[in-house]
């Protein structure tokens, strides 16, 4: 079997690696967070999944996640034997961000884990936005990111342990046109992540943030996007978008699996990076290689 083969996803360790844990997962529904919190369950841990659902900003270049994504997340999750909660959150609204970090606390006791996923984008040159486009972006992305990540540390802290991983993006480390508003929100997340390491290292509790390259999530997979990669045609495919954007990464793949990013984050929540802090980490098949 080729090991660099996208569809196929890393295996669960053997045996689990986080039974009595607790997580919560922002932005859980589908994608990344979804294909993050399926891991943890497999992996043994409880589970607190948010999402926004239709309540993504007007304007996003791909289709808003349902209930029924959220709802399917959830029973996966619980097939895997363990306890998990689905709520509606909109992470912008500092009271909605710290009330799921304490349903973490009052349905399980604990909270162990957090991964702060949540991000939307809006598109367009900075001369075209709208100052409310560029807010919508920067207030899910980054502080929706603090709005979890204070009540989330102020329970870790106390408790003396902890992990916090930030999903970020390269867009975080390089910029891309017509992406200001969601290139801000990641650079910024950096930041934001590297500060909130320094302040807990004392407690035990470790933050780090991943920078996925291009992802095969509804984010990159939409009509909008095949037609961004393949102009030229009217009504362009999945298909097409992948053989015109083959050479995109120097590993030679349109995109990576969203199983690859949650093997990173599970990496980042084990005993076994108990001392890596503050990192970033890009998993985006040798794309960072070409920037610093």
């Amino acid at each position: 079997m080729n090991p660099h083969d996208p569809t196929r996803a890393p295996p669960p360790a053997s045996p689990p690696r986080f039974q009595g844990r607790v997580a919560v997962v922002t932005g859980g529904a589908r994608g990344i967070g979804r294909a993050i919190a399926l891991a943890l369950a497999r992996e043994g841990c409880d589970l607190v999944i948010g999402d926004v659902l239709d309540g993504l900003p007007e304007g996003t270049p791909y289709p808003k996640a349902t209930q029924a994504d959220l709802d399917q997340t959830v029973a996966a999750a619980g097939a895997s034997g363990v306890r998990c909660i689905g709520l509606r959150t909109d992470v912008r609204e500092a009271s909605e961000g710290e009330a799921l970090i304490e349903a973490a606390r009052a349905s399980f006791g604990r909270l162990d884990f957090l991964i702060a996923n949540a991000a939307v984008t809006l598109e367009g040159r900075l001369t075209d936005l709208a100052p409310d486009q560029f807010d919508a972006v920067v207030r899910t992305n980054l502080h929706g990111v603090f709005n979890v990540m204070a009540p989330a540390l102020r329970l870790m802290t106390e408790a003396g342990r902890g992990r916090v991983v930030a999903i970020g993006s390269g867009a975080g480390k390089h910029a891309e046109a017509e992406a200001g508003p969601y290139v801000a929100s990641k650079f910024g997340l950096i930041g934001l992540c590297k500060t909130a390491a320094l302040e807990v290292a004392e407690h035990g509790v470790t933050v780090n943030a991943v920078l996925p390259g291009p992802t095969d999530t509804p984010m990159m997979s939409s009509p909008q996007r095949f037609r961004q990669a393949v102009p030229d045609k009217p009504d362009p495919t999945r298909d097409d978008y992948l053989e015109a954007r083959k050479d995109a990464t120097p590993m030679g793949l349109a995109w990576i699996k969203p199983e690859d990013v949650a093997a990173v984050v599970l990496f980042l929540l084990s005993d076994e990076a108990r001392f890596v802090s503050g990192e970033t980490i890009s998993v985006d098949a040798a794309d960072c290689a070409n920037w610093t």
